[in-house]
């Protein structure tokens, strides 16, 4: 992974990832497109080219490509990858690192979504069903769960470090105690009752999202999840490593203005989180500001 790379399962409204077999990897979170290099090794099968929905912004696209890769180390499964206009051909062999095309933005995007790579692994008899999914894990140390030195303390509004500015969204940073890792990934920490994790999700503009346990404990079922000691959704399913929750009523307000909402991810290193205005002209950010963002439970 970049040094900028991020990624997510469930910062989508999509059903592969509000189940957890799908992921989205992102080189940089700004919102320009960019040269792709693969994230996993194979021979290309197919690539196919199909119409997307118009897109609801400026610079989008009304096509997505659908690239196909036989997985190196297992012939029966297949990697399907989105959102890359591929510039390599059938027959040919990747590996992790080698170009393999560049992002597109369509209208299955929303507004505010960056550029990335779209991946699940299939069965080739299913790779143009929307379901049919195989579940993955992901690539972590025996789960051993590393909380960071300092203990997380409550606030009644976040400080929040604007690192990046543009017409759609905000990039941001909370204070170190925000994050945790399950080494060797960062996110931003969530709890219930008697656990901790990583919380991963467009809370609560996509209504459901994921949480990353460092050790499957399935008696977390049904437990209030919270951010900041604010309750922000109820975890309902429990799959190996990962918990899927649906999120409760909520707003959230920057500098005492509404919000859309916010979108995490994880990273190798403390990830950025976006924020996601209502409306653009209403908040004017500078780079580097330290500002308030505000979580409220409305349930």
């Amino acid at each position: 992974m970049l040094e900028t790379s991020h990624f997510s399962i469930g910062t989508s409204p999509y059903y592969v990832h509000q189940q957890a077999i799908g992921i989205d990897i992102y080189d940089q979170l700004t919102p320009q497109n960019y040269k792709v290099l693969s994230p996993v090794a194979g021979k290309i099968l197919q690539i196919k080219e199909m119409r997307a929905p118009k897109p609801r912004f400026n610079g989008g696209i009304d096509r997505e490509y659908l690239t196909v890769i036989q997985n190196q180390d297992d012939k029966d499964t297949v990697f399907k990858i989105l959102h890359v206009k591929p510039e390599l051909n059938v027959g040919e062999k990747v590996k992790p690192g080698d170009p393999l095309g560049k992002t597109v933005k369509n209208g299955y995007f929303a507004p505010w979504s960056s550029p990335h790579i779209h991946l699940e692994l299939k069965k080739p008899q299913d790779v143009f069903r929307a379901k049919k999914g195989l579940n993955f894990m992901l690539n972590t140390q025996n789960y051993l769960f590393s909380n960071n030195s300092e203990e997380i303390r409550i606030y009644e509004q976040i400080p929040t470090e604007i690192i990046y500015v543009c017409d759609k969204f905000f990039l941001c940073r909370f204070p170190k105690d925000f994050y945790c890792s399950i080494r060797p990934f960062y996110g931003v920490k969530g709890t219930s009752r008697n656990s901790s994790f990583i919380l991963d999700g467009g809370i609560p503009q996509y209504k459901h999202g994921i949480i990353h346990f460092y050790t499957n404990n399935g008696n977390q079922a049904m437990q209030q999840i919270y951010l900041n000691n604010v309750k922000i959704g109820v975890l309902n399913n429990i799959y190996r490593n990962y918990g899927l929750v649906n999120f409760t009523s909520l707003k959230i307000s920057l500098n005492n203005i509404p919000i859309r909402g916010i979108s995490l991810f994880l990273a190798k290193t403390y990830p950025l989180i976006k924020l996601i205005p209502l409306n653009r002209k209403d908040i004017y950010l500078k780079k580097n500001s330290l500002n308030s963002l505000k979580i409220e439970d409305l349930a």
